[in-house]
């Protein structure tokens, strides 16, 4: 399948749109987990083999609402995210956005979610509060708040809250079988 790589046209718009009204109608959908509810490994391997120590989420929850659902058609995607802030745009190239996973995610009065990454991309929707949330690419922090929506290329990232905050999240690309979300070594900005 070739990929359209015209930003949110066409059959992105389609794509998108799906997505969304996926993560609206599943947020009534049960079987949950959450997301630091184990204190499972704080460290893992670097590719020489060294133990590293990874960053650890501190008030902030992710409760996955649906696990990996497949879309019933081949989906690709092609996201172009341009910051206000930034000259160049980020390209998010999806060649399998095949299944998507719906979330919530909380946080509590003066959250930290800690250094991390997503195999795949998400699109967030802030429900209630204000977040700010940075890239390991730039370490700018960019501030999203209730109303907004806003992409997540899936770069490592941080996003962080002073008064607390609600967001549904939908996942793409996630392989499945494979968590949305790995935390990784803390960064410095």
């Amino acid at each position: 399948m070739t990929t359209e790589t015209e930003p949110i046209d066409g059959i992105l718009r389609r794509t998108v749109l799906k997505a969304s009204a996926a993560a609206a109608g599943a947020l009534t959908l049960s079987g949950t987990t959450a997301a630091d509810e184990d204190d499972e490994e704080d460290d893992y391997d670097d590719e020489n083999g060294d133990e590293v120590e990874v960053d650890e989420p501190d008030g902030f929850d992710v409760e996955v609402i649906a696990e990996h659902a497949p879309f019933a058609d081949d989906v690709a995607a092609t996201f172009e995210v341009t910051y206000d802030d930034a000259d160049e745009p980020i390209t998010v190239d999806l060649d399998d956005a095949s299944t998507v996973i719906l979330a919530e995610a909380t946080w509590e009065e003066g959250a930290e979610s800690g250094w991390h990454r997503h195999p795949g991309m998400s699109i967030v929707r802030m429900m209630e509060g204000e977040i700010e949330h940075t890239m390991e690419d730039d370490c700018v922090p960019r501030t999203y708040s209730a109303g907004d929506a806003w992409i997540d290329p899936g770069h490592v990232h941080k996003a962080d809250s002073e008064e607390g905050a609600l967001a549904h999240v939908t996942f793409l690309g996630i392989p499945d079988g494979e968590p949305a979300t790995e935390w990784v070594e803390p960064v410095e900005c």
